[in-house]
């Protein structure tokens, strides 16, 4: 009988206990207030802003509920029965708070209008205007406002809410970024200056007109695969670059998440960015730092559209960005440039090169050049010493690998130019052109220019090139 008695003071105890969780679980989650809705020309107290959704009209659903308590009758007729909403995604303390304005009459924040089923941004102290300028009803306060970043810039603090961090490394921190006005979403990337290198700096280099005209070159490039700048903001200690949001990530992160590239993946790609490189040439510019991490996708699709960016950092942060290293080896940068430490002058040809490991790279998974492969992967650079090591060549294509040897070529004059490349026969797949085009919304198919008779100062100018100039070496064929 005790046995049977303690047995159902168990059960009850359990069916207790399990009431009580369902209880516990059935309530909703008390988030902690992330602003507060301050009276101003409205009579109520201040409120906490915890909830996703918070509604704010006439109508007896609305979270505040206004009427004659709160304003006069002369100006209570011009509300809305729903007049706006505030929304935050509570699970990211970091995004923005929108406003959205259901109202006939309109809302405004500080004085600009919202616009009927439009949202703006909300920041700290912001001035909320409803059924008019003049009915200046509320001020947003934000509580996390000591918490944002540490960017400092007024001018981007003005147009922008600063997000959270999409990555970091050697070469910056990139912010997501909303304007604050169109909610569209930005990346920008913040670059701190070396302070002894802008100390020795001529005094022309600071020149604001002369900052500014790189600026508008830059702002100006307008091309698929081209990273679309839309603004810079150039500090004594710091660079804000204000970017296309790419929501893909970057190319380094899709090549280690799947391991490597299938061919046909890597031909897209590839073929971007050498359109891409292409048109940058054509407007004067040497990007010098290609590699994996400046090219972002937009989206995470196996095909996908790709962009460079990062093109014109170097113009602005005073450090040599090809000599910037991944765990103290430039393993991206061209043989010449390491031949002279740096100080030499270079021709388009080291992004070529450039292109060249980035191939291998998405390939493979793997580098061409590395200290692990027994001697300084400078030196092997320098040489243009490599090996197809990882079993996945195996599954790669003779034309893929013999266009890698081809451009991983010691000699710039003979590595082949950005029109060679593109004239290979691996990159003129019909069916990768013409994904290609649906991508990037432009015609690719160029007519193949009439032959010409080789001559030696065509060699030299790197116009045309003889078939036996990109032939490996021997030894090399015996590699594949």
């Amino acid at each position: 009988m005790a046995n049977s008695e303690a047995i159902l003071d168990t059960q009850t105890a359990t069916q207790t206990q399990m009431t009580q969780d369902t209880a516990l679980e059935s309530q909703p989650i008390e988030h902690p207030s992330y602003g507060q809705l301050l009276g101003k020309h409205v009579k109520m107290k201040s409120l906490d802003l915890r909830h996703s959704e918070f509604k704010v009209g006439r109508e007896g659903t609305c979270h505040l509920i206004l009427d004659e308590d709160n304003l006069p009758p002369s100006k209570l007729c011009r509300i809305s029965k729903h007049h706006f909403t505030i929304k935050k995604d509570l699970n990211d303390t970091t995004s923005p708070t929108y406003i959205h304005d259901h109202s006939r009459n309109g809302t405004y924040v500080n004085g600009r209008l919202i616009g009927p089923n439009k949202c703006m941004i909300l920041k700290h102290n912001d001035i909320i205007s409803i059924a008019g300028v003049s009915i200046r009803a509320f001020v947003y306060y934000d509580l996390r406002y000591s918490m944002q970043s540490d960017i400092k810039a007024k001018e981007l603090l003005d147009r922008y809410h600063v997000g959270r961090k999409l990555g970091s490394g050697a070469c910056g921190t990139v912010y997501l970024l909303h304007d604050t006005v169109s909610c569209q979403p930005y990346a920008m990337k913040h670059v701190a200056k070396d302070p002894l290198n802008e100390r020795s700096r001529p005094k022309f280099l600071n020149d604001p007109l002369r900052v500014m005209n790189e600026v508008n070159i830059m702002k100006n490039l307008d091309h698929p695969c081209v990273i679309k700048m839309h603004d810079i903001v150039d500090k004594p200690d710091s660079v804000y670059m204000v970017l296309e949001y790419m929501k893909g990530g970057d190319l380094l992160s899709r090549i280690i998440s799947k391991g490597f590239l299938p061919e046909k993946t890597a031909k897209l790609f590839f073929l971007q960015m050498c359109h891409a490189v292409k048109y940058l040439h054509e407007q004067g510019i040497t990007h010098r730092d290609l590699k994996p991490d400046n090219i972002l996708l937009e989206d995470h699709n196996e095909y996908t559209l790709l962009k460079v960016s990062d093109f014109g950092l170097s113009k602005f942060v005073r450090k040599n960005s090809v000599m910037r290293t991944i765990c103290g080896t430039p393993l991206y940068v061209a043989p010449e440039v390491l031949q002279t430490g740096g100080r030499g002058s270079y021709t388009r040809k080291v992004d070529i090169w450039s292109l060249g490991v980035v191939l291998f790279t998405m390939l493979s998974g793997t580098l061409p050049f590395s200290d692990e492969y027994g001697s300084p992967a400078v030196e092997q650079i320098k040489r243009g010493n490599f090996k197809m090591r990882h079993s996945v060549w195996k599954q790669v294509s003779s034309l893929a690998k013999k266009l890698i040897y081809d451009i991983l070529n010691v000699n710039p004059h003979s590595r082949p130019s950005i029109d060679t490349l593109l004239q290979s026969s691996w990159l003129r797949d019909p069916d990768i052109v013409g994904r290609a085009e649906q991508l990037m919304k432009i015609s690719l198919r160029v007519e193949e220019p009439a032959p010409k008779r080789t001559t030696t100062s065509d060699v030299e100018n790197n116009n045309t090139s003889p078939v036996s100039s990109f032939a490996p070496p021997s030894k090399r064929k015996r590699r594949l």
